[in-house]
């Protein structure tokens, strides 16, 4: 799995008018890519909350699903911060395609226990949709990482906050599709899978839809996504754009380890104070979404 996301060797520079027109459209091809990418993760991310409701008549209870429900959060923290230091050593062009395929194939299995175990086998179906709503945020949190890996790669120092701002509103788009594409999915297709059988339609517009539109995105994002720069056979941003930080050097393009990765971030002590910030901004967003319904 690690030769298949290590990062592709570096090609010879090219320079020239024509190296410089490449680089303007790959830029704005890889912003693109990664916008279409991580909007597609929240067209799989808290389906779940979506289908509470409609399992209340099968038998099962908020509390019970309360539990499936924590399992997102608690994988999808844990995994932003683990798969980072992996997508820092691995290729951005085939690590955010893969984590939304896998987020998908995984809310696509959330059928399994509502429709082929049920309310009967009510503590084996919860702890099925526990274990893959696990994998759902766990896949999920393949998405942020190699976004951020684009950004630093090919967006200047200069210019990262503005074009950051601008990808920022990719979670927006994609969480604003779910709502639609679950109503317009259970409509749509609802009847091919379950005939009259329409309090299963659901199943359809929530899981199914989403995770079939989630991959064909994982598609476009790999046609569209480079790692680098150099990989391109194009100079570094820092190069091309003739702004770099103060302690830049050609070092900072090696691929650093992961006990490296984990002592730069831990000694930041800037970024300990914006991870407790966000901390309380997520208490109050995740309270909102999962829970006050």
């Amino acid at each position: 799995m690690m030769a298949f996301l290590t990062p592709p060797a570096y090609k010879p520079e090219q320079t020239g008018a024509e190296a410089d027109a490449r680089y303007k459209r790959l830029r704005w091809q890889v912003f693109i890519g990664i916008f279409i990418g991580y909007a597609g993760f929240y067209i799989v991310r808290k389906n779940f909350s979506m289908a509470i409701p409609a399992l209340a008549p099968f038998g099962f209870e908020k509390g019970e699903l309360g539990i499936v429900l924590s399992m997102n959060a608690i994988a999808y923290g844990f995994s932003k911060f683990l798969m980072a230091s992996i997508s820092d050593r691995s290729d951005a062009r085939r690590f955010l395609p893969l984590g939304l395929v896998c987020a998908a194939l995984s809310m696509l299995f959330m059928i399994v226990p509502i429709q082929w175990v049920g309310a009967q086998n009510k503590t084996l179906a919860i702890v099925i949709m526990a274990a893959l709503n696990f994998l759902v945020g766990w896949f999920n949190g393949m998405g942020w990482p190699p976004c951020g890996r684009v950004m630093t790669h090919w967006f200047s120092i200069k210019e990262r906050g503005t074009w950051m701002s601008f990808w920022n509103c990719a979670h927006n788009v994609g969480g604003a599709l779910v709502g639609p594409m679950a109503a317009y999915g259970a409509v749509w297709f609802g009847s091919w899978f379950y005939g009259a059988d329409e309090k299963m339609y659901f199943l359809i517009g929530t899981y199914a839809f989403p995770a079939a539109v989630a991959i064909l995105v994982a598609v476009i994002a790999y046609l569209m996504i480079r790692d680098t720069p150099q990989s391109c056979g194009l100079p570094a941003i820092e190069k091309w754009s003739g702004s770099a930080s103060k302690n830049y050097s050609e070092k900072a393009e090696q691929v650093l380890s992961t006990g490296e990765i984990f002592k730069i971030v831990l000694s930041n002590k800037f970024l300990w104070y914006i991870a407790l910030a966000n901390a309380f901004v997520y208490m109050v967003r995740y309270g909102c979404l999962d829970w006050a319904p």
